[in-house]
């Protein structure tokens, strides 16, 4: 059987598109699935990792936290003595704690809509020695009313924007502009569509199945992106297409996935819900609609608020 037939079988396998029972939403995959990134990350960052010439490409945990330090340098905080920084969609909060131990004296705050994750993050910030720095709130980034407005030298999305409204993710942008200070800087690492367009009917369909494993009502959209940042009035925007710096801990995968499921499903006990098996396909998806053979890239894109 070919690859081709062997992807369609499993597309057009029930379940495959169509779930069974009412979609999943943010909270519930995030609190179910939230304890399964242990086996991508023993400090739980829940994003890709950033190769560099020269580094090991088996060392997954060093890859994450380089996409941190990425992050963090394209914030351009040099000369700001207590930089304010917001993580919009903090996850667990491993990049907040990643930047506090690199900028003692700055101000940390992340966003998330899910209760566990608000709850976990500050156990795993305590235990880092980072409680009093870092400051977990939840809240729906798209909407933050309690937050003042131009207050952060630096906000940054890394792998969370795809969960916001829109193929301009206008919403997210819009609030990004507010509580920027003149000035601040925007960071925003994710999957991007460019304007190519889907092979074939059956890889729109694996990317739609990926968008509903991860929850994802659609991913951005490059070019309305970009010109929905200078719509709102940002500035100096660039875009790095980081497609070959991801790929080596996107190779991290099979193995991942393989040892997830001998430790978790065949010798462990914790019930596999949907949302965690959802969790499990989504990633092995992941390639077939990712550049080379999609439309799909990864990128990297900054700007200023003027």
């Amino acid at each position: 059987m070919t690859a081709a037939r062997a992807s369609e079988q499993a597309v057009s396998a029930p379940g495959f598109v169509h779930s069974v029972g009412p979609p999943i939403g943010l909270e519930q995959y995030y609190s179910e699935a939230g304890p399964d990134y242990a086996a991508w990350s023993r400090e739980f960052n829940m994003h890709f990792g950033y190769y560099r010439l020269g580094a090991n490409p088996l060392h997954r945990e060093a890859m994450l936290e380089q996409m941190n330090a990425e992050v963090l340098s394209r914030l351009q905080l040099d000369g700001i003595p207590e930089p304010r920084l917001l993580d919009l969609g903090c996850g667990l909060g491993a990049t907040l704690r990643s930047f506090a131990r690199r900028l003692p004296d700055a101000k940390l705050t992340g966003v998330t809509r899910v209760p566990w994750q608000v709850e976990h993050a500050r156990s795993l910030n305590d235990a880092a020695g980072c409680g009093e720095h870092v400051c977990i709130v939840q809240g729906d980034y798209e909407d933050t009313p309690l937050l003042p407005c131009a207050s952060y030298d630096g906000v940054y999305a890394l792998e969370s924007s795809c969960h916001a409204h829109g193929a301009d993710k206008g919403l997210l942008l819009r609030e990004a502009h507010r509580l920027l200070r003149p000035g601040g800087r925007i960071v925003v690492a994710d999957g991007f569509l460019t304007s190519a367009r889907f092979v074939s009917s059956l890889q729109e369909r694996i990317y739609r199945k990926l968008c509903e494993c991860w929850v994802i009502e659609e991913l951005a959209q490059l070019d309305i992106f970009t010109a929905r940042l200078e719509q709102l009035g940002f500035r100096n925007i660039a875009v790095e297409h980081l497609q070959m710096r991801v790929a080596a801990s996107v190779a991290h995968i099979p193995w991942v996935t393989l040892r997830f499921l001998l430790t978790e499903v065949v010798f462990g006990s914790r019930a596999m819900t949907r949302a965690r098996w959802n969790n499990v396909l989504a990633p092995v998806l992941l390639p077939l609609v990712s550049a080379p053979l999609g439309p799909m890239v990864y990128c990297m894109i900054t700007a200023t608020k003027i």
